[in-house]
């Protein structure tokens, strides 16, 4: 117990900390990670090679990672049960530390100082005697001290849970019921695995799904069935006015991230109801935070699934019933081409890859990450090996990297540039 008041006394004052010194600049650093072959490579971007692998490890790609300025990357080892926390900055990636976490992880995040990390893992579960307003399930948040590396854990009643850290306030998204809450952050260090109480909640739209937190604006932005829901955050952890932003037009977004800009929300919009995915039409989707005024882009008939963000653009690899492209639309707002569609670059035929008549989420994939200029698109090649590099304003793949393992359906790739700071520290 000695080292959860420890980590209780550092939590509050954890907002007063600056962040890590940033990194010497150097080399661009990719984090390409092969969950099937329990591998983590770190590439030099500029040449190609390998400086390092974190055999072993299986990172989770649904929880993805959260790249920081001074060289940290973030991930969650499945296998290990583990946050993972490798800096990629040297000439060889180095383990920092490692917490473990619990239940099984689907979210985590990270706080803008780069101090403090809380996972969420859900777990099914029926409750005895569960309150009234309480899901047939709960999940685990788990508080992880990125200083010590030690943790605590606390259970919350829930369906599938998303997660959002605003310094001492941990917010979760709640699925069932749809909401959202508010949490103290020394609350889930101290609960001992004991079940926690919500400080404040309010309801969100059903199915919420993809969410991120400007604290520019002091706004959660969730991905619901109904829209993406805006809701104001004041700095004690309590809620404030709520306001919509819809779809738009048929189908939903899942995916949601925030710019650099901490003003734009961006995702995409896929309307699945045809039964052919060839069929299935997919949107670009951007929402500026402060006014809820949305743009939508067509990117094009096939599927989309994880995509690229960069100051400039966003790239979204369009999975086509013949071919895959990259689709790139400008997202900077303070040019005169927001939300239009720059340019297409044909990736051609992907061995492996999704067919007609076949679930496209069981085949090989391309994974993408993108420098924050937004001049270079990675791309992962499922079950290839390899990394395909694409200059943008060319608009064609320039060359490729080989990877030591075969990447299948695509692995994750994330990238580090010294000096580089996100505004969206939620695991992509």
């Amino acid at each position: 117990m000695r080292s959860l008041s420890l980590i209780a006394t550092a939590l509050l004052s954890a907002v007063a900390i600056a962040a890590p010194a940033q990194a010497t600049p150097g080399p661009v650093r990719l984090l390409v990670a092969d969950p099937a072959a329990s591998a983590v490579h770190v590439l030099d971007a500029r040449t190609g090679r390998v400086t390092g692998t974190l055999s072993g490890r299986k990172l989770n790609d649904h929880a993805g990672t959260v790249v920081l300025a001074d060289g940290r990357v973030l991930f969650v080892d499945d296998a290990a049960k583990q946050l993972v926390v490798v800096n990629v900055a040297g000439a060889a990636p180095r383990i920092v530390g490692t917490a473990p976490v619990e239940g099984e992880i689907s979210h985590f995040a990270v706080d803008a100082a780069g101090r403090f990390a809380v996972t969420a893992g859900s777990e099914g579960h029926e409750h005895d005697a569960a309150p009234s307003d309480a899901a047939e399930g709960h999940a685990t948040l788990t508080a992880v001290d990125l200083t010590t590396f030690k943790s605590g854990h606390g259970v919350v009643h829930s369906g599938e849970p998303g997660v959002l850290l605003d310094g001492g306030t941990v917010l979760h998204r709640n699925d069932a019921p749809a909401q959202l809450e508010s949490y103290r952050l020394t609350d889930v260090v101290k609960a001992g695995g004991a079940h926690l109480t919500a400080a404040v909640k309010t309801a969100i739209g059903e199915h919420g799904h993809g969410e991120a937190f400007s604290s520019k604006h002091r706004r959660a932005i969730t991905a619901t069935e109904r829209g993406v829901d805006l809701t104001e955050v004041t700095r004690a952890g309590d809620f404030g006015a709520q306001r919509v932003a819809a779809w738009g037009g048929p189908g939903r977004g899942f995916y949601l991230r925030l710019h650099d800009d901490a003003d734009t929300a961006v995702t995409y919009v896929r309307d699945s109801s045809h039964p052919d995915w060839t069929q299935w039409t997919e949107h670009a989707y951007l929402l500026d935070v402060r006014t809820g005024r949305t743009t939508r882009t067509p990117l094009g008939s096939g599927y989309v699934f994880r995509f690229g963000l960069s100051d400039e653009l966003a790239g979204y690899v369009v999975h086509g019933a013949a071919r895959d492209e990259l689709a790139l639309v400008d997202v900077n707002a303070r040019d005169g081409g927001f939300g239009r569609l720059t340019r297409r670059v044909d990736l051609g035929v992907l061995p492996g890859g999704p067919q007609g008549g076949k679930d496209p989420f069981a085949a090989q994939t391309r994974k993408i990450a993108l420098d924050d200029a937004g001049r270079t698109a990675y791309l992962t090649a499922g079950g290839q090996g390899r990394v395909d590099i694409v200059d943008t304003a060319a608009g064609r793949i320039t060359r490729s990297l080989a990877v030591p393992t075969p990447l299948d359906r695509g692995g994750a790739i994330a990238v580090w540039e010294p000096g580089v700071s996100h505004a969206d520290t939620v695991g992509r």
